[in-house]
């Protein structure tokens, strides 16, 4: 391969050491080789350094940098540093790439050729080895902000952008402070500057659900996701950012979302016996309008307050 690779694939690693492996033969198995893949660790006490070392003596394309854990957004952050290719594309260390995954970026691409986002469909990959289908989400038609603020739709291991999206003038790169919600964070942003075009394929990644997901649903990560969209909203919705595309929130979409995410991490603080956090954020529910069902939950938590156990983990405050 002469000169810099079209491809720049980050893949952030924390104690990955039993998936890791399976992940970058993954990449290695692509039909098209235009590639590097920027692997980090982000302070593993596992074996994942090990293992991603061996890839790297063997295949020059892999580039191997540790850190000290500082999270996934600063992982990502240093390798897009490091990137050499016009393109930016992501796998997680415990997901998988079908072989033909850059082979369809580059077809859309050359039928395509303004597109700055590209994003496919994603199949499960359970612990048990099967596969199990996911439902196609805006698989059918460009989207942008709107569409975005309701629902996180996009999988990270999914995604092929532009370099340029990342830039200080434009989106920027993944905000080092957040620790859950980083890639929605920065989607939002992205959708300022581009459209999410479809690749419409079930080819991109099959992401792997076990008991150390990040991703994993709480009372914890739901109201870390209320509050980053919230910031979003209150820093870009009723804006249009120079060079940006207009991407005004108007209220039928903020506080119906909002209302949403707070009751959903109310109910999941409920089922873990955490009824003074599920109150507190029902009662944030309330600001974005009053359902039955609301103030049903907050009644339960309530009347089951002296069983209170209480989740250690507090979201920051956005």
């Amino acid at each position: 391969m002469a000169g810099r690779p079209k491809y720049s694939i980050v893949m952030p690693c924390y104690n990955h050491g039993r998936f890791v492996g399976a992940a970058i033969e993954s990449i290695l198995a692509q039909t098209v080789a235009d590639w590097e893949l920027l692997v980090v660790d982000d302070g593993s006490s596992d074996n994942s350094p090990e293992v991603i070392q061996d890839f790297a003596r063997r295949d020059p394309r892999i580039k191997f940098h540790r850190q000290k854990n500082a999270g996934q957004s600063v992982a990502r952050n240093a390798a897009i540093a490091q990137a050499a290719g016009p393109w930016i594309a992501f796998i997680d260390s415990d997901d998988l790439w079908l072989p033909q995954a850059l082979e369809l970026f580059d077809r859309y691409m050359a039928a395509n050729s303004q597109t700055k986002f590209i994003h496919g469909r994603r199949q499960q990959l359970n612990e048990d080895g099967t596969i199990t289908a996911c439902p196609p989400q805006f698989q059918d038609r460009p989207t942008g902000t709107v569409e975005l603020f309701g629902r996180m739709f996009i999988t990270q291991s999914c995604v092929c952008c532009r370099r340029e999206l990342f830039g200080p003038d434009q989106a920027g790169v993944y905000d080092p402070a957040l620790r859950v919600c980083e890639d929605y964070d920065l989607l939002l942003r992205m959708s300022l500057y581009c459209r999410f075009d479809p690749l419409g394929e079930v080819t991109s990644a099959r992401r792997r659900r076990h008991g150390t997901n990040i991703s994993t649903q709480s009372g914890y990560t739901r109201m870390y996701e209320a509050m980053v969209l919230k910031r979003f909203a209150q820093r870009f919705g009723a804006k249009v950012q120079p060079g940006a595309r207009d991407a005004t929130l108007p209220p039928s979409v903020v506080k119906p979302r909002l209302r949403q995410l707070y009751y959903a991490a109310g109910r999941q603080y409920f089922r873990h016996r955490g009824y003074t956090q599920a109150i507190g954020a029902v009662l944030r529910s309330f600001r974005y309008g009053i359902s039955p069902k609301q103030l049903l939950l907050s009644t339960g938590a309530l009347l089951l307050l002296p069983l209170n156990r209480r989740d250690p983990k507090t979201p920051p405050k956005i």
